[in-house]
């Protein structure tokens, strides 16, 4: 009877693993991110969501899978991260992998904020999805022309634009005789102190401060979550995005972490903040290799109280990777000439990152420009004013890319439009000093007899420079 059993159960266990997630459950599995993302760095959650969904065909695509990556994101400008190989525009390209889906999310909005193609966005009201998703397009996101009439598509058949107004998550308080992380807790009332809860629990006052991490000279607020017993050596997360109103004593009350393992977890010097958008570990410890960027302050609990005049705050010492005022980049200013007359090895997308002109808008004022047979000293029109737009002013314009319609996306299904963009091809790793074969097995969650069947690998032994396939 047993045989029948597992057969049976590996049956269905084979079916769930076929089930592919829908765009509704990655909506509402990442929608919290999202917004925690859009109040961290000033993305459009409803933005965030809708390339999710499309560039990682719903978290299903193998890209997600084996490396978490849900943006396409690929290894340019000076990603020293992990990486993971794949067929996408051309063969063999490079993309960024992530230990999270947390992580990818993070670096999504980063890599927005930190290029200049995208700044543009920023200035935009955080409601104006479709602004957004045009201006992607422009700024070369992607290189299907209809991108951005995909992305409001989604937006508006699943309601994301709901999302870019919502506040911060917050976490429920616990109710009367709960437990976080195990730990049972309670929430302080407005009339209780440090001695008055350690007595209604037969318990001492050093021992409440200690599980508590409180100081000798600061009281219970009312509201707060109090350990009645000591905290755990891991949280119930596994990982944190510092918002800009956590510190590390509020992380440990919050995920029942002991404050000093919070510290040893990530490498992290006691007493010392996270910066707002800091990936903090509570289950592992991060690597060494890894360090969390601190604040360079005390920690909230030890500064004193002192008064700050708004005026005389320096904005132009505002740290552009700060991300306590989303809408604040700073922009580099380059002056722009009003030819640029072509060298060797320039191509247009070179000429584009040069003077941060867009490549749409070169192609634009340079109608006869041919993008595949530049040729050495041809000069190139770098300013709208110069451009002789009589000829050309009803071609193609952002708004009309092709012939497709609005009408024709709509009856479109979601999964066909990701076919053509989402990465979805097979994934090899290039191994690295360090690697073992378990190790990378381990990474990608697979066995180390599927690793060696889809490299036709007699033994475990592997080279620094090969490359592997990790999936089929």
């Amino acid at each position: 009877m047993r045989p029948y059993l597992t057969i049976i159960l590996s049956f269905f266990i084979l079916i769930l693993q076929a089930q592919k997630q829908t765009p509704t459950q990655y909506i509402d599995r990442y929608k919290e991110l999202a917004v925690i993302e859009m109040h961290r760095s000033g993305v459009p959650a409803s933005i965030t969501l809708s390339q999710g969904v499309l560039e990682s065909s719903s978290g299903n695509s193998r890209l997600a899978k084996f490396a978490n990556n849900h943006f396409g994101i690929k290894c340019k400008g000076n990603w020293t991260g992990k990486t993971i190989y794949a067929n996408d525009d051309a063969p063999d390209e490079c993309f960024r992998a992530y230990g999270s889906v947390l992580e990818s999310y993070k670096d999504h909005s980063d890599f927005l904020r930190k290029n200049w193609r995208y700044h543009e966005l920023f200035e935009l009201k955080i409601t104006d999805y479709k602004g957004w998703c045009h201006g992607l397009r422009k700024a070369g996101y992607a290189t299907n022309p209809q991108y951005g009439k995909i992305l409001i598509n989604l937006i508006e058949r699943y309601e994301l634009y709901q999302y870019d107004t919502q506040k911060l998550p917050q976490n429920e308080a616990p109710e009367e005789g709960e437990k976080i992380n195990g730990v049972p807790v309670k929430i302080a009332t407005k009339e209780e102190t440090v001695r008055s809860i350690a007595e209604d629990n037969y318990l001492k006052d050093k021992h409440i401060r200690k599980w508590n991490d409180l100081p000798k000279d600061e009281e219970i607020k009312a509201g707060e979550v109090v350990y009645l017993k000591p905290k755990r050596r891991r949280g119930s997360e596994g990982k944190h995005i510092v918002t800009k109103t956590d510190n590390m004593r509020g992380i440990s009350q919050t995920y029942g972490i002991k404050l000093k393992h919070l510290y040893k977890k990530n490498r992290m010097e006691t007493g010392t903040e996270p910066k707002v958008g800091e990936v903090l570990y509570m289950q592992k410890k991060r690597d060494s290799d890894d360090p969390v960027k601190t604040q360079a302050k005390k920690p909230n609990w030890e500064e004193e109280k002192k008064f700050i005049n708004p005026s005389s705050v320096n904005q132009n010492s505002i740290d552009s990777t700060n991300f306590d005022n989303p809408g604040a980049i700073n922009k580099v200013t380059i002056e722009v000439p009003d030819f640029h007359i072509v060298v060797k090895g320039d191509n247009i997308y070179r000429i584009a990152e040069k003077y941060h002109v867009f490549e749409e808008d070169i192609l634009k004022w340079n109608p006869s420009l041919n993008p595949n047979t530049m040729q050495i000293g041809q000069k190139i029109i770098l300013k709208e004013k110069l451009a002789d737009f009589h000829n050309f002013k009803k071609q193609e314009t952002e708004t009309q890319p092709n012939k497709t319609t609005d009408t024709d996306l709509n009856k479109m299904d979601t999964e066909e439009m990701q076919k053509n963009i989402a990465v979805d091809g097979t994934m090899t790793h290039m191994v690295i000093k360090g690697d073992t074969m378990f190790n990378i097995c381990k990474r990608y969650g697979i066995t180390v007899d599927q690793l060696k069947e889809w490299n036709n690998l007699e033994n475990i032994t592997i080279q620094i420079g090969q490359k592997l396939i990790v999936s089929p």
